[in-house]
């Protein structure tokens, strides 16, 4: 009996996610036109339209909804046994797919990057950058391998590595700073709070640590970057939270100053996740090993890892509706 081979299958599932043929065939680096004639031997092979096909957009018939949970069962299977017999090969070789957040990235992969190539030059590092939560999906997906990112935030069926942790600090302009040598996280007047656009998780834990609400939240000025905020508070428009990496290792303007919170502070956790049960968990063990030998401060006081605990829980066990009281914390 004639049946989809995985190629097949590959090319399902990736058109059933993106919903468009020309992004799909760029995902698994093919043309369009092989891709195309993919779908169509495999709906020949099954006797079933798999997609509804538009001008802009395909979306899956009935059939193909219900044949999509099995194709990427057997698609992730296949390449878990590729990765398995990859790393029988040997330890941090072949591709490794790392997701890691905006607000780490630009600080901590030039320090990483040229450690990573000097002492595993067989491995090929593919960098993602992106916000939290698609991260997290495309994890999930299998699109990824590990995550860098911020915490605490939830990982379902990820295991998560707790590597240091680091204070946020207040950035103000010269001409507004405030004249205390610590600032209370409290005191921040909403009003002057410049914070990350929406979809940045960094920006709920921020109101969060300084008690505000969603609503008092500055929608006039919003930015995508750090370094964009870093330029409006140069410019007077008015004060930002900073984590402590992107104050050592920017080259911050002159008319801006940076003041240290009081306690308890507002920090985060750096970290990776990965999928629980990967037979790379080696392999991200040493990059783990890699980012803390670099030195980065504020070591967490955990042990080296946990699998992650879902139902309101981080991977230490605490509750984490009681955190933002205990500790302030933000996050990527």
């Amino acid at each position: 009996m004639n049946t989809p081979t995985l190629r097949h299958l590959r090319f399902f599932v990736a058109l059933a996610e993106i919903q468009n043929f020309s992004l799909a065939a760029q995902d698994c680096y093919v043309t369009q036109p092989t891709l195309s004639t993919a779908i169509k031997e495999m709906e020949a092979i099954l006797g079933h339209k798999l997609f509804n096909r538009g001008k802009r957009k395909v979306t899956l018939t009935a059939m193909g909804a219900e044949f999509l949970p099995a194709a990427k069962d057997i698609v992730n299977r296949a390449e878990s046994m590729m990765e398995r017999a990859q790393y029988a090969k040997g330890a941090m070789a072949g591709p490794l797919r790392l997701g890691i957040i905006p607000t780490i990235a630009p600080y901590m992969l030039p320090q990483i990057l040229p450690v990573i190539q000097r002492v595993y030059p067989n491995l090929e590092l593919q960098i993602f950058e992106d916000m939290s939560h698609r991260l997290v999906e495309e994890l999930n997906l299998g699109a990824l391998d590990v995550i860098l990112m911020a915490f605490p935030y939830e990982t379902p069926r990820a295991t998560q590595m707790i590597l240091f942790e680091e204070p946020f600090y207040l950035a103000a302009p010269k001409s507004r700073a405030p004249h205390a040598k610590k600032v209370d996280a409290n005191a921040l007047e909403p009003g002057e709070l410049l914070l990350l656009a929406d979809g940045h998780c960094m920006t709920d834990h921020a109101l969060a640590a300084c008690n505000l609400q969603p609503a008092t939240q500055r929608k006039a000025y919003s930015a995508s970057s750090l370094t964009t905020l870093i330029q409006m508070v140069a410019s007077g428009y008015g004060m930002t939270l900073l984590p402590e990496m992107a104050v050592n290792q920017s080259q911050l303007p002159d008319t801006i100053e940076i003041l240290p919170f009081k306690d308890p502070r507002p920090t985060r956790k750096i970290g990776l996740a990965w999928h629980s049960g990967s037979a790379r968990e080696g392999d991200y063990l040493k990059l783990a090993e890699i980012i803390k030998g670099k030195g980065f401060k504020y070591p967490a006081p955990q042990p080296a890892y946990q699998p992650h605990t879902a139902h309101g829980h981080d991977n230490s066990g605490h509750d984490l509706r009681n955190r933002k009281e205990q500790s302030p914390s933000l996050s990527g």
